[in-house]
Formats: C-alpha cells, structure tokens, sequence
C-alpha cells in the first residue's frame, strides 16, 4: 500500500509538471511566434509541422517500445525532454523573427507533446507488475497543474506591465524550468518492468496492420479527429478569439486556468464514473458536450460568457481524454499496448494538425467568428461520427 502511494504520488507529479509544460508549448506557442515577429499564416504552418514531427515520432516509437528489451516508456520520455531543454534554453539567444528560431520552436514542441502518449502507457506499465495506478487522479493532478501553468504566464505577463508582447521574454525561463522539473521527477521512478520477449512478439506489427486486426475502431478515431479540430483551433488561436471579444493575454490565463480546474472533478472522480457507466457511452456524451462547448464559444459576446464556455470543459475534455485511454485499453490487446495509446493520440495530434495549418490560414482571410463556425461544424460532424462508430462497436459485441 505505501510502495503503491509512493508510486502514485510520483506519477501525479511527473503528470503534474510535463502538463505544466505542455501548457507553454500548446497554449502559448502562438503568441511566442506571433510576437517574435511571425506572420499568422507562417506561425500556421509552423505549428503544422510540430505535429506532423510529433505524430512522426510517436509512430516510428512506439513499436519500438513494445518490443524493446532496452527502450521502455521512461526513457523515452527522459530523452526527448532533455533535448527539449536545450532548446528551449538555446531561445535565449537566437534573434527574433529568424529561421533558427522557428526550427528551434517546431522541434522543441514537437519533442514535448511526443511523450503525452507514453505518459498514459506508463501507468498501465506499472499496472501489469501489478501496481495500483491511479490513472484518473495522476491526470486530474495534470488538468490542476495545466491551470496553474496558465494562471501562472498570464500571471507573469500581467507583472511584467501586462504588454502581451512580454510572453517573449517569460517563454523560454518557463519552459526550461517546467521541464527540468519533469525530468527530475521521472528520474525518482523505478523502471518499468518489461512484458516477456514472447508476449512482446505480437507487438510488430505495421500501422497498416493494427488498423486492419482493430478496423472497428477507426469511425471513432474519425470522430476524435474532428472533435479536436475545433478544440486545438481555440486552444492554439486563443489570444486572437479572446481579442475578439476585448479580452487580453491576461483574460487567456484565467480562461486557460478556469477551463483546466473545470477539468479536476471529473478526472478524479473517473475511476468512479467508470463504474457506473461503459466507456462507449461515455465517449459519445463527452462527444456531444464538445458540440455545446464550442456553440458557446463560436457566439459568445463577451469574456464572461467565454468563461462560462470553459466550464463544460469537465463534460467534454474531461471526459473523453480518459475514456479514450480507457477505449484503447479495452479494444486494443495487450501486446499492441502503446500503438494503440500512440494511436489515440495520433487522432488528437492530427485534429491539432489540421488545426494549426487551416487555422492559421483562414485566420489570415476571413473572420474569427467565420472560422469558429467552421470549426463547430468540424465538431458536430465529430460527434454524430462517434455515435455510429461506438454504435458499430456495440453491435460487434
């Protein structure tokens, strides 16, 4: 029992700071660039390419891991996020507005959003030695900390004379030390032990292949997609939406801040929920709380309003994160393991993609609310995609 508390403790502090960082790159990386001197459609692309460098990574790795005696989830996480440091501290030095800078950004981000799969891994790692882990509290204490990191930019923003082009100098010192802070923590871990070379033999298998052994499961990787489109389009473009509506860097900490402690009592209290209702019907619930989120949010007419907005993110995100972990847990065997986390999160990746790409496109040709309609309508597709993707899986039971 306190071998499990201590182990459990860890894993919420690792969760704990790497979503701190995550915070940086995924809810600031935008005003960063923008305000290093970069065009909207050039920020687009360049978030495009974090990505595609972080899908790429995830799928070359996590095969790898499955079937590795030496590579486990730890140290692929430890590496990437050192090498991330170095970058972020190498921001310090490189001129605005410069090519260097944008391939510092595009690999630094991509190397820390690379792990977010294989941080879920990690728990179910630790459950097959037959350790207690926690999921649902370990990623409640990640959505508290993600609030924190928000609260905390805006926070530092608003103390350096609340110029939103103050990010530039607080981006780089916050990243290093969120990082550093990751890395210690992971470093207290104990490796995970790895499953024998027999059962880990069933892992070699292509993406072509895992999706033709899980083909049922694919609608619903559509519909995550098309879910996360809208959701990464306001995540990524936030200053510009908030902007619209007279709100300023310090208005996007405290949105961010609500949105992520909206967040905690239905990540701490999953493990309760599951018990009482099936993940497939969860997923579709948190499916259709998407659509209401983002309809507030495409005709909110003040701050206030948007504030309330963040508040169904304890129906939406909150929900559909975990049971995602959950649904691959379920549906994908045991041997395929993190291609099917990698998997899940690919269709978040991806739906980040699109959104960083045509966002940063259509921001530059037509209006903010223009696009958010664009994007409900993504999310309205996403969900009536998950009804009949979680309708086939029922009927193949």
């Amino acid at each position: 029992m306190n071998k499990n508390f201590e182990l459990n403790l860890k894993y919420a502090l690792v969760n704990a700071f790497y979503f701190m960082l995550v915070c940086g790159s995924g809810s600031y990386g935008y005003n960063f660039l923008k305000y290093s001197n970069f065009d909207t459609s050039v920020i687009g692309i360049t978030l495009t390419l974090v990505s595609v460098a972080a899908l790429l990574l995830q799928t070359f790795t996590a095969p790898v891991i499955d079937r590795s005696e030496k590579w486990n989830e730890k140290k692929l996480i430890l590496t990437t996020l050192i090498i991330a440091i170095i970058l972020y501290a190498a921001m310090l030095v490189i001129p605005e507005g410069s090519f260097a800078l944008l391939a510092v950004c595009v690999i630094g981000f991509a190397l820390t959003v690379a792990g977010m799969p294989f941080i879920n891994s990690l728990a179910f790692a630790y459950e097959q030695e037959g350790k207690k882990i926690n999921y649902g509290i370990g990623r409640g204490i990640g959505s508290a900390a993600y609030a924190v990191g928000g609260a905390v930019i805006g926070g530092l923003v608003a103390w350096q004379g609340g110029a939103d082009e103050m990010i530039v100098r607080i981006f780089p010192y916050y990243m290093i030390v969120t990082g550093t802070l990751t890395v210690i923590c992971l470093l207290t871990m104990k490796d995970p032990k790895k499953v024998s070379a027999d059962h880990a033999e069933g892992s070699q298998i292509s993406y072509r292949e895992f999706f033709r052994k899980y083909k049922k499961i694919t609608v619903v990787i559509a519909a995550m997609i098309m879910l996360f489109f809208c959701h990464m389009m306001i995540n990524t473009y936030m200053i510009d939406v908030i902007k619209e509506i007279g709100g300023n860097t310090a208005d996007q900490g405290n949105a961010i801040f609500i949105q992520a402690m909206a967040e905690l009592p239905t990540m701490f209290l999953f493990a309760l929920i599951l018990k009482k209702f099936k993940v497939n019907t969860l997923m579709i619930f948190a499916s259709v709380c998407y659509v209401l989120k983002h309809a507030l949010i495409c005709f909110a007419p003040s701050m206030p309003v948007y504030y309330a907005a963040m508040i169904l993110q304890m129906f939406s995100y909150a929900i559909l994160i975990p049971a995602s972990v959950y649904f691959a847990e379920e549906h994908v065997a045991p041997q395929d393991r993190n291609q099917g986390q990698t998997v899940i999160n690919a269709a978040t990746t991806i739906g980040g993609l699109l959104a960083s790409l045509f966002g940063g496109i259509l921001l530059s040709v037509m209006s903010v609310h223009g696009v958010l309609l664009i994007g409900l309508a993504a999310t309205v597709i996403g969900a009536v995609l998950m009804f009949f993707g979680i309708r086939i899986l029922n009927k193949a039971k």
